[in-house]
């Protein structure tokens, strides 16, 4: 009896330590394995023309959309409280016309009937919320990251191989614990989107960060709730994006152009009828032109507030109490984006118009490259280590006996 006891026990034990051999072994070599990156210096938007993302926009043919919610996933091991069901009706009752679902390292196919269904889900799964938002991918999912603190060469290599596997890619919150720096973002390149306004954070610092340096980072908010059970956590933010049709191809390419605004909603009590009262409070640009140097915005209700925000964050100009505004641009705004604060709580974020050479939007420049002389040094620094290690450990042993 007593050896049957201790059979079982070495089987459980070894089905309980299988896991966690299996999750050490692939961090050292996740850790062991990636490329050393070398960083060029990022060159500034500049040109004599300015790239407008809403200079073919209307009024009437903008989607409020979220990508980033969380359904109940992996048999409960990770955050997320409802059924796929609950979140679509959740979002459509407070007129979301494009809705899509992001678990953690799983595309949620709930959708999949729909053909314009966008699929997407959160990687990442490191301690400091290093995450991305992969969006209309068609591969398998990326199960490489780094459970620990993560350098910049790490997080480029993360977004290269991510990238190669999806339409589009974002970076999740990058303010919130200490997934990326806002000098991270000087550098980094290859993505298409940033999270800027999540419910849980805000990272216009990142943003500007990118935008100072010139990267196209464009602007998306999604609220990242985890049970919509939970009004409170409801509608915080959204992101309202240019196409006269929700398809996913369109939905997609006017996000990655920039035709999208982000909405943040005054908090409110948590009840049905004021979150539908705040759905529809929303007002849309008549126009947003550039003509020469000049930005103007006209939009559908008066605003308390109206600024215009440049390089490095800094307050540009500003105009109250009115629906219409504009800027001069000067010759040292690399790019200009504006703030609307409106009576009722609402915010508006809009995405920047840049400087461009010809007009079009500048192409998305690449600051990282490989350095293969650094990455072949390490790598074999590293196996040698590994292989004097075993070594040592077998001569002790020898020893021993």
């Amino acid at each position: 009896m007593k050896r049957i006891i201790k059979i079982i026990v070495i089987v459980l034990l070894t089905l309980i330590a299988l896991p966690i051999v299996f999750f050490v072994c692939t961090q050292v070599w996740f850790y062991a394995s990636y490329p050393i990156y070398e960083f060029k210096e990022p060159q500034c938007f500049s040109g004599d023309s300015i790239y407008n993302p809403y200079r073919n926009t209307v009024p009437d043919a903008w989607k409020k959309c979220i990508f980033h919610v969380h359904t109940q996933a992996w048999k409960g091991a990770t955050n997320g409280e409802n059924q796929s069901s609950d979140i679509f009706a959740v979002y459509k009752s407070l007129k979301y016309d494009v809705v899509a679902i992001s678990n953690y390292m799983k595309v949620d196919t709930a959708g999949f009937h729909n053909s314009d269904y966008i699929p997407c889900y959160e990687h990442g799964y490191g301690y400091g919320k290093t995450h991305q938002l992969v969006m209309g991918n068609h591969s398998p999912i990326l199960w490489r990251d780094y459970i620990f603190v993560q350098n910049l060469s790490q997080k480029q290599y993360t977004i290269d191989l991510l990238k190669a596997r999806c339409e589009l890619l974002a970076i999740n919150h990058p303010d919130l614990r200490y997934g990326y720096t806002p000098e991270d973002f000087k550098y980094l390149s290859n993505y298409d989107i940033m999270e800027v306004l999540n419910g849980a954070r805000y990272s216009f610092a990142h943003w500007d960060s990118a935008l100072s340096h010139g990267h196209t980072a464009w602007l998306t908010a999604n609220d990242d709730a985890h049970n919509v059970n939970d009004l409170s956590i409801v509608q915080r933010v959204a992101v309202f994006v240019h196409s006269p049709n929700a398809t996913r191809r369109d939905i997609l390419d006017n996000l990655a152009c920039g035709a999208a605004f982000g909405v943040h909603f005054p908090k409110i009590a948590p009840q049905w009828d004021e979150k539908y009262e705040a759905a529809s409070g929303v007002s849309f640009p008549e126009t947003i032109t550039v003509n020469h140097d000049t930005l103007q915005v006209v939009w559908q209700e008066t605003m308390s507030e109206i600024v215009f925000i440049g390089d490095n964050g800094k307050t540009l100009a500003a105009a109250t109490n009115t629906n219409h505004a504009h800027y001069v641009i000067q010759p040292e705004d690399t790019y200009v984006r504006i703030t609307l604060k409106a009576d009722n709580g609402l915010v508006y974020y809009l995405n920047p118009v840049v400087r461009s050479s010809d007009g079009t939007m500048p192409p998305k420049q690449t600051t990282a490259y490989v350095h293969h002389g650094k990455t072949l040094l390490k790598r074999t620094l590293i196996a040698a280590l590994l292989l004097l290690s075993c070594n040592l450990w077998i001569i002790i042993k020898y020893k021993k006996r």
